[in-house]
């Protein structure tokens, strides 16, 4: 399978995604369809229609009123999976933006690709069973994006509660040094007070005995 966004006016090609790395065939299919595009007056809501070529069919539906996007498939590929193939890159990756784009990123390429995977090992299965399948793994990647998103807010506030305890610990740290200080200054007083009310003593007695003895 193969996906491709081309301006089939020009026959200018977007973007093409293989499942077949460097596939030239696919490369001249897709120049012969583009060609023959160019020849047809497709209305942006025409029905999906396609063009046989010597690697399948091409399948071709506008995105948008200068940009067509195609298919490759095998010539027995249910064509309501390509439909729906279509849809899901419209949704999933483009987010129904009509925009014309002037590339595919990197990303979106990666996208594709996982896609046409997908339906490309989906050949044969019914249209329901794909949209069941679909259905649910876009359930499971909402649910894991749900509990990434609740690891993340667990995350900040674990955080925040490291946060408010090291400022309590840094506080505790700050009222012990201060009781410290004081205690020190206290005792410092203490002494002081012992050597002056000492001193008074010894000078007195120093008086005394001179007025005794003297």
């Amino acid at each position: 399978m193969a996906y491709a966004l081309a301006k089939w006016q020009t026959a200018s090609t977007i973007g093409v995604i293989s499942l077949v790395p460097n596939d030239n065939q696919v490369v001249f299919d897709l120049q012969n369809a583009l060609q023959f595009l160019k020849n047809e007056n497709i209305s942006q809501f025409q029905k999906i229609k396609y063009i046989t070529t010597q690697g399948g069919k091409w399948y071709y539906l506008p995105f948008n009123k200068e940009v067509v996007q195609l298919v490759l498939t095998a010539n027995d590929y249910n064509q309501e999976n390509v439909e729906m193939l279509i849809n899901s890159i419209n949704a999933k990756i483009f987010d129904h933006n009509p925009i014309t784009p002037q590339n595919i990123t990197i990303q979106q390429k990666q996208n594709i690709y996982n896609l046409l995977i997908y339906f490309d090992q989906a050949h044969g299965k019914e249209p329901k069973q794909i949209q069941q399948i679909l259905q649910t793994l876009d359930n499971t990647k909402q649910t894991v994006q749900q509990n990434i998103e609740k690891l993340i807010n667990n995350k900040e506030q674990l955080l925040n509660i490291e946060v408010q305890s090291l400022e309590l610990d840094n506080s505790s740290q700050v009222f012990l040094n201060s009781a410290q200080e004081l205690h020190r200054k206290q005792r410092m007083q203490k002494l002081k007070t012992r050597l002056i009310i000492g001193s008074i003593i010894t000078v007195g007695l120093a008086i005394s005995l001179y007025v005794i003895f003297g």
